[in-house]
């Protein structure tokens, strides 16, 4: 249900510095998680005094995950600075999370607000500097740019990353691209600025076959994604969707309520089941959750779902993929794409004094206890991922292969 209590509990891969001049990078970014409760301090200071260094290593001796394996005693006189002093302590062979956000200013980007155009593009395999992703109703979006689009010129000069980053710190200054797209030139213009954007989009596809499929195009497991998806499953459901194909090949993560709200939709009239629990380590055992099913009025009874993933697919998104793979669902589930991120565990974050410490506290299981798969999870179909083309364009080859695998049973 829409409505489930909000819990505490984030999984969100966030991009790094969104609110600041280089905020553009969706595509590879790091990872967090935090308490919904945290109250920040607004002054800024840069030291890191003994008293934090003492309260810092508690956490990793109480509250951190692999706390067995902080190594005592422990000498934290000489660190000037708090991510040095992280990087010693974490667990090694599985942690490469844990961090700290200076400053304690980073709320926003929970929301569905940045900074910036819209538009992320990156490099592809012919050395183009092409869009691979545009947020939903973001300027970018608006102004009639479209994924695939090769960035030419940027202010006149020759579009790089560099230059691209240059023109997103001016803010309030208009931007003028010279795309290509289809071997035709194209100028549009951008103003760098912060805007709310939607992270879902819905339609129904049809197979080669003549099957109806549903495809869900979703970028975060923010809070407002809950709201977005009830007018989608209405649709699917109005059209009695029994496969779906989610779209998550770029999405970092979010509210582990969000990722249990989504699970709702997926499978119906199984209340009071399992989808996946929150383990802590032994000395916090009592913080451990389970997030069960509720079914929904538009849930949908589906006999397959396809994901189409990447290295990008990270956190919440594999909460998702793990939980509605239980063998007790009877669901079909194939991966399309490329392998993804491999994040089984969690972050609460913790503040003091200008800080907010994101240390690994949990691990996540589905209801068959799986959770270790911190290489990633596999892909049924090894598949590109086709920044040429639209998301949800069924000549899109990531979604092309969903659907080949709908009729065919297999790649």
């Amino acid at each position: 249900m829409y409505y489930k209590t909000k819990k505490l509990l984030l999984l969100l891969f966030i991009a790094m510095s969104l609110i600041s001049c280089g905020s553009q990078d969706k595509l590879h970014s790091g990872d967090v998680i935090v308490s919904e409760s945290v109250v920040i301090n607004d002054s800024f200071s840069n030291t890191f005094e003994q008293d934090e260094k003492d309260f810092l290593y508690n956490l990793f001796l109480t509250e951190y995950y692999w706390s067995e394996h902080t190594p005592r005693p422990f000498n934290s006189v000489l660190y000037t600075d708090p991510q040095t002093m992280i990087d010693t302590l974490t667990y090694k062979p599985l942690d490469k999370w844990s961090y700290v956000s200076v400053g304690a200013n980073s709320y926003g980007l929970y929301e569905q607000t940045t900074y910036g155009y819209g538009l992320y593009p990156r490099f592809d395999i012919n050395g183009n500097f092409r869009i691979a992703l545009i947020d939903i109703n973001s300027p970018a979006d608006k102004a009639g740019f479209q994924r695939g689009d090769i960035l030419v010129t940027i202010n006149g000069e020759m579009a790089s990353e560099e230059v691209f980053e240059s023109a997103i710190g001016q803010k309030g200054k208009v931007t003028t691209f010279q795309i290509n797209r289809n071997g035709i030139d194209i100028y549009l213009s951008l103003t760098p600025q912060y805007f709310n954007y939607n992270v879902a989009q819905g339609s129904i596809v049809t197979t080669n076959l003549g099957k109806s499929v549903g495809y869900l195009r979703f970028d975060s497991f923010s809070d407002d994604a809950t709201l977005e998806i009830e007018p989608i499953f209405d649709e699917f459901y109005k059209n009695q969707i029994d496969t779906l194909v989610i779209d998550m090949r770029y999405n970092h993560g979010g509210y582990l309520n969000t990722a249990s709200i989504l699970l709702d939709k997926l499978v119906r009239d199984r209340d009071g089941a399992v989808q996946f629990r929150s383990i802590w380590n032994s000395a916090n055992s009592d913080k451990n959750s389970v997030n069960t099913f509720e079914t929904d009025s538009n849930s949908l009874d589906l006999k397959e779902v396809l994901f189409l993933v990447t290295n990008d697919s990270v956190s919440a998104s594999e909460t998702v993929i793990n939980a509605i793979s239980a063998s007790s669902l009877g669901v079909s589930v194939a991966l399309i794409g490329s392998t993804t991120h491999g994040k089984p565990v969690g972050m609460m974050g913790t503040v003091y004094n200008d800080n907010i410490y994101y240390l690994i506290n949990f691990k996540v299981e589905n209801s068959d206890g799986v959770s270790d798969y911190f290489n990633g999870l596999p892909v049924t179909c090894p598949t590109i991922d086709d920044i040429s083309r639209e998301m949800g364009d069924v000549n899109e080859t990531m979604l092309k292969q969903a659907l080949h695998y709908v009729d065919n049973r297999g790649c």
